[in-house]
């Protein structure tokens, strides 16, 4: 017979989970309970690639002590293995090595009042790579049957897909298939489900993301002229997820404007709100051969003022930033929306 508690605490997980921005994990929490109704205490963990360990993302019910040895200490014992060797999630009393044994049972769960349990890996893809933990308590034994361990497996799927480190929910909800990207800080790769970014390995474009990492923007667009052309860029900081860091979202720049190297210098300079002559020193021209620029910029940008010049240029993402110089991150970003624009 279905289970439409079940079911419908399923439904309610997957849209708290969503596919883009924060997880509402108290939502998560209430459906899994929904499910299970004797769940106590429940926390969900993220595999850290760069520190190589587990990260505590959500969690209700646990104090410090138990979190902290769920997380970090209980993964590198012979219960922790028998766990991570599992195809399934495992109850408490189904363990080859009797986990009520474990110090962490005895000295920890068994005094708490938890006495029974649920953990499941989270798993993703072909390889099955481990992104995450789910471990759900109870104060009762046998409070975990058959039918929850199959539903843990069932949302078990969602829950990784959430979880995953190189995951970046923006990316979903703001971006075609036809953008690329990688994680810039910290240096991890190519972002889950996604083609990896040709220019992520430029050391000039991860100095301009360290900048951006400390400036507090949500993103900001640019362009970036690496050795096969030009590449329109967003940078995203994430602050939600397994791990906070940059991202660059990345597609080929086809340039309808028509726009040259020079003038995006000089989109640049005016974006940053340097004169003409200002300009010129920068770029070491004729504050002339600047204003010619200027002209041009406005015709192919269909502007009427280098105001309107500079607005639309810091929208479009027509700039070349840098670390300093007439392309300093932090004067082309002066004053921008620290959100989505």
């Amino acid at each position: 017979m279905v289970d439409t508690t079940m079911i419908a605490s399923a439904v309610r997980i997957g849209s708290a989970l969503g596919s883009g921005g924060a997880v509402e994990w108290d939502e998560v929490f209430a459906a899994l309970r929904q499910a299970l109704p004797e769940v106590c205490a429940v926390q969900v963990t993220g595999w850290d690639p760069v520190a190589r360990g587990f990260v505590v993302l959500a969690e209700d019910g646990y104090d410090r002590g138990i979190s902290r040895e769920l997380a970090h200490e209980l993964p590198r014992t012979r219960w922790g293995g028998q766990l991570f060797d599992s195809a399934v999630p495992l109850l408490m009393d189904d363990m080859p090595h009797n986990f009520r044994d474990s110090p962490h049972y005895q000295q920890r769960l068994r005094p708490a009042g938890f006495d029974d349990g649920l953990s499941a890996v989270l798993r993703i893809g072909r390889s099955r790579q481990v992104v995450g933990v789910l471990h759900a308590n109870a104060p009762v034994r046998g409070a975990f049957d058959e039918a929850a361990r199959a539903f843990t497996a069932t949302v078990g799927t969602a829950l990784a897909r959430r979880v995953d480190p190189l995951h970046c929910p923006g990316l979903d909800t703001w971006f075609g298939p036809e953008w690329t990207a990688g994680w810039l800080v910290p240096a991890t790769g190519a972002v889950a489900g996604r083609a990896p970014a040709p220019v992520a390995e430029d050391a000039g474009l991860r100095a301009v993301a360290e900048v951006f990492a400390g400036l507090g923007l949500r993103t900001v667009p640019f362009l970036w002229q690496a050795a096969d052309g030009w590449w329109r860029v967003r940078l995203l900081r994430v602050v939600d997820g397994p791990r906070a860091g940059v991202v660059a979202a990345c597609a080929p720049f086809e340039n309808p404007s028509g726009l040259t190297a020079r003038e995006l210098d000089i989109a640049t300079g005016l974006v940053a709100g340097l004169s003409n002559q200002a300009i010129a020193e920068a770029l070491v021209v004729s504050r002339r051969t600047v204003e010619t620029y200027v002209e041009r910029l406005l015709t192919k940008l269909g502007c009427q003022s280098r105001g309107e010049a500079a607005g639309v240029a810091a929208r479009a993402g027509f700039v070349r930033p840098s670390v300093d110089g007439i392309g300093s991150l932090a004067r082309l970003t002066r004053g921008a929306d620290p959100y989505w624009s």
